[in-house]
């Protein structure tokens, strides 16, 4: 279907802003089929599968790799079940659910799907991410081979990191290169999480881990890497330390910003986990880590259109700019309400999760959409906490799945 061949985009504008001359995006988000990096994957799978003549796919993931092998077994008369957990991008969902998989949701993060995916009655073909089927670091390690024919090799590479599997792939990928006597370096390889979630990084650093914590609900954003017990961390703490790279973790309210900066200086409309590559950029480039010259590539895995945020973009392209800004803000404090789930969030949270805007406009729309019964308040001491109604939820769902067939 074309997969594959994607840009390696050099920076426009972000670049020239932080003295960095050879700063490039390698733009995932346009493989053809499903708008991800999956679609590497989802080919080579199903290929696989269908060599074998299998007749039905078991998937367990959170997103990305669900909504592709969806889509390539659909176009091979394939029958598929997949299995995600509670928290996806809806946009994710509706491509799962626009190719006619079985859906069943097993869960709080991907960590539970892996396990129930294992239960007997899936004896399928499994297209799960490769802690079960190696293929997928193949299908990836492509990714690495494109860098090198289009930029040579880089002097740094940034990836998103869920349960690591990718930076593993792009490690891979440039090792064939060196032992095939292509390449007679390694790039340094940086892996990026969200500080919401970050097993890897606080691994990197040998920051001890909260057992109780892992127990608990996180809210993130970035929800295409949230993984509790990453099965890959040790290879890619081990590739990460091998390469002389780094590991970083990047807070919530750094995520819009840089899904923002991509759409208004680079046009690119990149998924917020996928946005935490910039945000890493933003944050070493102060820490003074590369210098100008320094060749890096960040990884772009997944599209924007999955998920709710991308609604700035498309309100800054509308005639009626200021509806459009205002509308894309209410979407942003409903979805944040979204991801408190029972637990509630008070307004001043929602403002240093979102930023630039004033204390006053944010309890303005905070009490637009009470009145419009999309949320709610409950008194908490001296606390209100706010919570999302089922209508709430409803025009959530109707904004993802329009978004993601536009």
């Amino acid at each position: 279907m074309g997969e594959g061949g994607t840009p390696c985009k050099d920076s426009e504008k972000i670049g020239q802003i932080l003295g960095l001359k050879n700063l490039s995006f390698k733009n995932e988000t346009q493989n053809p089929y499903t708008n991800s990096f999956k679609d590497r994957v989802g080919a080579l799978l199903i290929s696989h599968a269908r060599s074998w003549d299998y007749k039905k796919v078991v998937c367990a993931s959170n997103g990305n790799q669900g909504a592709s092998i969806a889509a390539y077994a659909s176009l091979e008369g394939l029958k598929c079940v997949n299995i995600i957990p509670k928290e996806i991008d809806i946009g994710k969902r509706a491509q799962i659910i626009t190719y006619n998989s079985e859906l069943i949701i097993k869960g709080e993060t991907v960590d539970d799907t892996l396990k129930y995916s294992l239960d007997p009655q899936y004896n399928l073909y499994y297209q799960s991410t490769p802690e079960y089927n190696p293929l997928t670091i193949e299908a990836q390690k492509t990714i690495s081979f494109e860098i090198y024919q289009q930029k040579g090799v880089p002097d740094w590479v940034i990836v998103p990191m869920g349960s690591g599997e990718l930076l593993v792939s792009i490690w891979k990928g440039f090792s064939e290169l060196k032992e095939a006597n292509i390449i007679n370096k390694f790039p340094k390889l940086i892996g990026v999480q969200s500080q919401a979630s970050a097993p890897i990084v606080d691994n990197f650093y040998e920051k001890s881990q909260n057992k109780k914590g892992n127990k608990e609900k996180i809210n993130s954003l970035a929800l295409g890497v949230l993984v509790r017990d990453p099965i890959f961390k040790n290879l890619a703490l081990k590739y990460i330390k091998k390469s002389k790279g780094t590991a970083i973790a990047i807070p919530e309210n750094l995520i819009l910003s840089s899904i923002d900066e991509l759409i208004r200086n680079e046009g690119i409309l990149a998924e917020p986990a996928s946005a935490l590559t910039l945000s890493a950029v933003y944050t070493l480039e102060r820490q003074g880590i590369f210098n100008n010259d320094d060749k890096i590539i960040c990884l772009i895995t997944g599209s924007g259109l999955k998920a709710p945020y991308v609604l700035e973009a498309i309100s800054s392209r509308t005639k009626t700019a200021g509806t459009g800004k205002i509308l894309s803000t209410k979407l942003k404090i409903l979805s944040q309400i979204s991801l408190s789930k029972n637990n509630g969030i008070d307004g001043t949270k929602i403002r240093e999760i979102i930023g630039s805007i004033k204390r006053a406009a944010v309890y303005q729309h905070l009490k637009e959409l009470e009145a419009k019964n999309l949320i709610f308040r409950k008194k908490e001491g001296k606390i209100v906490l706010y919570f999302i109604t089922n209508n709430g939820r409803k025009v959530l769902d109707a904004l993802d799945i329009l978004i993601t067939l536009l």
